[in-house]
């Protein structure tokens, strides 16, 4: 037991219980790096992939909203690849049987990364009917040694966003957590630092 001098008293609770507010936002990144390890990639694994240039035939559904990405495979360490020269990727999506452009496209604005691979996506699109259709894409096959493909979801931009707002609303989640933690600690030992002072007592 720890001797304390005459006329003192031990503040309650004990100072390092602050170091409970770091857990849960160590929960909350552990859960906000699940979300993305197990989301992100099975995302990635339903997507349609091809090499570009190149073009192939998809049955797709009115149902549906279509994203094409364009992933740059790099042997780079660094996650901080440049992103601009994906804008050299041009695709077109027509219906198969040669009723013209059926599709009503959107500019894309998703992102993720996989192991070394950064997809960026450069097209949303719907089809105005169920069917078969032609998706061409055209570019370089190799920017700065890195190579280029494609890969076509249906609904994976949505599930990106969605795997994202999962991680976002776990980590603010644990950093209010962690913010009521500390601010309980601190009334409680300011509570009782006026306690014991009240009592004529010196507070340790």
């Amino acid at each position: 037991m720890t001797n304390m001098p005459v006329g003192t008293e031990q503040v309650r609770p004990d100072a390092w219980y602050y170091l409970l507010s770091l857990l849960p936002l160590a929960l909350a990144i552990g859960l906000a790096l699940y979300f993305l390890h197990t989301g992100v990639p099975q995302i990635r694994e339903n997507m349609v992939r091809m090499d570009v240039p190149g073009e192939l035939n998809l049955d797709l559904s009115n149902r549906e909203t279509y994203t094409i990405f364009v992933e740059r495979a790099t042997s780079r360490a660094s996650k901080n690849v440049d992103l601009q020269p994906l804008a050299q990727i041009h695709c077109d999506v027509h219906n198969a049987v040669g009723e013209g452009n059926q599709t009503n496209p959107r500019l894309g604005t998703a992102m993720y990364t996989y192991g070394m691979n950064v997809g960026v996506s450069i097209l949303d699109f719907e089809v105005n009917k169920n069917g078969t259709y032609n998706v061409a894409c055209q570019g370089p096959s190799e920017i700065s040694g890195d190579k280029i493909q494609v890969a076509i979801g249906g609904g994976s931009a949505k599930a990106l966003t969605a795997v994202t707002s999962r991680c976002i609303v776990s980590l603010i989640g644990g950093i209010v957590i962690g913010i009521l933690i500390l601010i309980r600690v601190f009334m409680l030992r300011q509570e009782s630092i006026r306690d014991i002072r009240d009592r004529g007592l010196r507070p340790m």
